[in-house]
């Protein structure tokens, strides 16, 4: 049946009457279902608005409920379909204060403040808030008086220029990290006029400190970006990027990346999950500062005067920024206006002689921001149709390249393809083989020039990336490449060793391929090792990385490596740099080292048939069993790996970040690494890996928090929030399509979780927990089936649960024939716990005999009661219930026997009527028969108690009666009175 429109209005009207009446997890349930039918409608303006209303209608019921961080995500939903939405933002300030967040709840309030002023006033619920931030600014009014002062003095002091301008400015810094020392520096300068004439001058010392105040003080406040943005302008900070200097590009960039933060409010825009190819909705003023600021980088980029660390800074933000995912949405507009210029860069070489007009300054970087820029544009890309324009720009530049085939020309040429093979590897390899740039490479290499053997050969590098091509290469340039190794040129050198290496590790991990001589790979190995250690320029040094990214997949290499400490602290300092390829090939290294690349094992039948049809068959290097390999991963550990992971975990290429899920997950394979992990804060850098990122990495972070949780207190492993983010990740890996032991994993994970408090199961539950759980109590695998049962042992004790069993479905029946399985007692176990929970009264009713309760308590009261007996009912209501549990009480295990007596002693306490069916059954006489026993391992003191109670109660029923020698018999209810 479709829907419309007018079905979603029925409900959201549905909800706010639930919510006038207090009902708010019903309004919760209505609102979310009008979301559900609005979310399948095509997006109007008319959708958007009532989309608006719905999250933000959500939200305050879960600001009611004491949901905060849930009321954040739904007011900021809201507010990305109508940005200027004033009862979200409020919300949204009110969840913030609410749970602490004050810096965020303020940014907030200021932001609705400049709203609701240009809509012509304030309403009565903006001014209680005001009011109320009012009150929480006017308890530091003396402190805030003193801070005024001080402020004073240091502007003074700048604007004297004596010498003790850099105290000063440091002080202002320390007092702008602050949101009251940020508000006081804007009070005490308004129109931004004296700090625009610091950032103006000449001095280095002046400019860098007042970058960085700006910066701290537009950091999480759209009002005082929107200040800095509309009073200094961006002009002033251009400059500072075109400085030939190590630091001021730099914090101008950090300036740029808050501003953009703090305007866009992309911080809490990103935590709203979202269709990757939708793009966040912006006011027009918020769009106009985006075009602007992207204008600005482009034009820099574009502009020979500027340096080249400003260059790799302003690519370095366009890289963060540029995407639609999670960034601006300014893809399209960079293909049209900056495609471009990025080109013109990537086609400068330093070294050829420019004697018509200046060249673009450059660093070492340079090239791979380029890369980075291309590759995050490409990818950001969703249709064939922008795909095909974006390659055709590029095509048509390279083609304009080569219309003058002088030196120069062919030069250029190659320096964009390198580009491009290290960015977007599709576009690369389709202009590699449309403009038939093989044959001008091998001749390039060949011909005596250094400078056009040297990118010739790195082109010939990056265009073998792909395994499949380096069997190409052997066959077109190896001679070639084996020549240039000898080159006196360093750079030469190095780049042809690791095309040598990408040949030689072409057998992967098959130790019986023998493509080159033997113990040549590790001959090639130590070579990139020298250079590694020796060399202090950057470039030879990420080559030599990109080599033994490529060598490490021979056992060998592996074993020389790995006690080579000063070659691997390399590897440790050379994670210190931000370009996404030379991180990769550096956490490549560290995957092969440790082993936790996936292992495909060839069927042993097809394994019979290829030796029998004699064809190759490839076999593991020895060095590679386990013994070995986590030796390998010790020694890793004890030189300090673990650090330099959290490091790596917040870069942002997803290809990095899965490389470093995957070794993490290695470590966390044995427990003695799982304590050391928590400590360095591992536990907490793994959350944003289980999250975002490949699917792969995804379930690989995932899978290492569980096997923390599993081990660790989840107390001191996620302390406080942390523990309810963990969670989510963990609830994915029961996937049916995830492994079994991802699965078990999981479920032991939960099991623990669940038993550290309310708040955890209810996240637990709300995340759809209780039905993924669930569905493996039904599986074939034992052990699966005995951790989902120990995971539904512990959830049950929340409220919410015991519904789930008290309706028409068969889950208590599921539950007492799993107290019949054989040779499981762990699952017997579990599932006696989970019975014993489920048809306990969770409260004492003779505590409220004596008790006036108001109507809804007298109501709740009744409902529990009510549930209560409906489980014991259905327990008793299983056909072979009997048969099992004379087996369980009977049970030398005596925890097996506390635990059936338990349930048992629950259901007689029920009602008479139910005890009645206990007492009519053999149980009776073996309850009396155990009670009797001397035997103390037969049956305990404790459970003894336990039956004495059941006893107890029947007679108290009137269902036995004691004899005069104080046996017990049973009473004939059929006898005539």
């Amino acid at each position: 049946m479709s829907t419309t429109s007018d079905d979603s209005a029925v409900l959201r009207e549905q909800g706010n009457q639930a919510f006038k009446q207090g009902q708010f997890l019903e309004a919760i349930d209505r609102y979310t279902d009008a979301l559900n039918i609005l979310k399948d409608l095509q997006l109007s303006e008319t959708n958007k608005n009532d989309l608006t209303k719905c999250y933000s209608n959500r939200s305050q019921c879960y600001i009611n409920l004491g949901q905060y961080e849930d009321a954040i995500e739904d007011s900021t939903r809201a507010l990305e379909y109508t940005p200027s939405d004033q009862k979200s933002l409020y919300r949204r300030a009110n969840a913030f204060e609410r749970s602490g967040k004050l810096k965020e709840a303020i940014s907030d309030a200021q932001r609705l403040i400049s709203i609701s002023s240009k809509a012509g006033g304030t309403d009565e619920q903006t001014y209680n808030l005001l009011k109320k931030l009012r009150e929480t600014a006017q308890n530091k009014v003396s402190q805030q008086t003193q801070l005024t002062n001080q402020i004073k003095q240091m502007f003074e002091t700048i604007i004297s220029k004596s010498n003790q301008d850099e105290t000063a400015l440091n002080n202002l810094l320390v007092v702008s990290r602050d949101d009251a020392g940020a508000e006081a520096i804007l009070s005490f300068d308004p129109d931004l006029q004296h700090l625009t004439e610091f950032i103006q001058r000449n001095e280095r010392t002046t400019v860098l400190g007042v970058l960085r105040i700006l910066s701290a003080i537009v950091k999480n406040s759209y009002r005082r970006a929107e200040i800095v943005y509309n009073k200094l302008g961006l002009k002033p900070i251009a400059r500072c990027f075109a400085m030939n200097d190590a630091e001021i590009p730099t914090n101008a960039s950090i300036l740029i990346h808050n501003m953009l933060m703090s305007i866009c409010d992309l911080e809490n825009r990103r935590k709203v999950r979202k269709p990757m190819n939708v793009a966040y909705n912006f006011d027009k003023p918020v769009i106009e500062f985006i075009n602007e600021t992207f204008r600005m980088l482009l034009d820099l980029i574009d502009d020979k005067s500027c340096s080249g660390i400003g260059r790799d800074c302003c690519l370095d933000l366009i890289v963060k920024f540029v995407d639609r995912a999670n960034g601006c949405n300014w893809t399209n507009k960079f293909i049209i206006s900056g495609l471009p210029k990025v080109l013109r860069v990537a086609a400068t070489v330093p070294e050829l002689p420019e004697s018509e007009k200046k060249q673009y300054p450059l660093t070492e970087q340079t090239k791979m921001h380029l890369s980075m820029v291309l590759s995050i544009i490409y990818h950001d890309l969703c249709s064939d149709k922008e795909r095909e324009s974006y390659n055709t720009e590029c095509m048509e530049f390279v083609k304009a390249l080569r219309e003058r085939d002088d030196v120069q020309s062919r030069v250029r040429t190659i320096s964009v393809l390198s580009v491009l093979l290290q960015g977007p590897f599709d576009t690369g390899n389709a202009i590699l083989g449309s403009q038939n740039l093989v044959d001008l490479m091998i001749q390039m290499a060949g011909s005596s020039d250094e400078l056009q053997e040297r990118i010739a050969v790195e082109a010939i590098v990056l265009s073998a990336s792909k395994k499949d091509k380096a069997a190409g290469i052997l066959n077109l340039g190896a001679e070639i490449l084996k020549n240039l190794y000898q080159s006196a040129n360093e750079q030469i050198k190095v780049i042809a060793l690791v095309g040598l290496s990408k040949i030689a590790s072409s057998k992967g991990t098959d130790s019986s391929a023998n493509l080159v001589t033997e113990g040549s790979c590790q001959t090639l190995a130590l070579a990139c090792c020298k250079f590694l250690t020796t060399s202090p320029s950057f470039d030879i040094r990420r080559w030599s990385a990109d080599g033994l990214a490529y060598l490490t997949l021979d056992a060998d290499v592996k074993e020389d490596l790995v006690n080579n400490l000063s070659a691997i602290k390399s590897l440790f300092n050379l994670c210190q740099c931000e370009d996404a390829h030379v991180l990769y090939s550096i956490t490549t290294i560290f995957v092969n080292l440790t082993n936790t690349y996936d292992i495909r094992k060839p069927d042993k039948e097809m394994t019979e048939l290829a030796n029998y049809a004699k064809q190759h068959v490839p076999k593991e290097h020895p060095k590679d069993d386990t013994e070995f390999f986590e030796e390998r991963r010790r020694k890793l550990v004890d030189a300090g790996i673990i650090p330099v992971l959290i490091h790596l975990c917040k870069h942002k290429s997803a290809n990095c970040r899965e490389q470093v899920s995957r070794i993490f997950l290695g470590l966390c394979e044995n427990e003695k690494y799982r304590g050391p992990i928590v400590a360095a804060g591992g536990a907490k850098s793994l959350l944003p890996l289980a999250s975002d990122g490949t699917p792969v990495g995804q379930t690989k972070a995932a899978q290492a928090l569980a096997k923390i949780a599993i081990t660790t207190n989840p107390e001191n492993a996620f302390p406080g929030q942390r523990m309810l983010e963990v969670v989510r990740p963990i609830l994915k890996l029961l996937k049916v399509e995830n492994t079994a032991l991802e699965n078990f994993e999981a479920l032991m994970a939960l099991t623990n979780l669940a038993g550290v408090g309310e708040n955890v199961r209810k996240r637990i539950l709300k995340e759809d927990g209780f039905v993924n759980i669930e569905h493996y109590m039904y599986d074939e695998h034992k052990m699966l089936r005995r951790a989902a049962t120990e995971c539904m042992c512990n959830l049950v004790v929340q409220e919410e649960v015991v519904k789930y069993f008290t309706g028409e479905n068969d889950r208590i029946k599921l539950l007492v024939l799993l107290c019949g399985e054989e040779d499981d007692d762990s699952l017997i176990k579990a599932a006696l716990g989970t019975i014993a929970v489920l048809s306990s009264l969770q409260i004492d009713l003779d505590d409220f005999k004596d008790v006036e309760l108001q109507e809804d308590d007298r109501k709740k009261l009744n409902e529990y009661v009510e549930e209560n007996r409906i489980i014991c009912q259905k327990i008793l209501d299983v056909a072979s219930f009997v048969e099992i549990f004379k087996q369980l009480c009977a049970s030398e295990d005596l925890e097996i026997q506390f635990r059936a007596l338990y349930i048992i002693r629950n259901i007689t306490k029920v009602n008479k009527e139910l005890a009645t069916r206990i007492v009519e059954t053999d149980l009776m006489d073996i309850l009396l028969g155990i009670k009797e026993m001397k035997d103390n391992r037969l049956v305990n003191e404790k459970n003894r108690k336990i039956i004495s109670d059941i006893i107890q109660l029947c007679l108290k029923y009137g269902l036995i009666q004691p004899n005069k020698d104080h046996t017990i018999i049973e009473e004939d209810e059929t006898a005539a009175e």
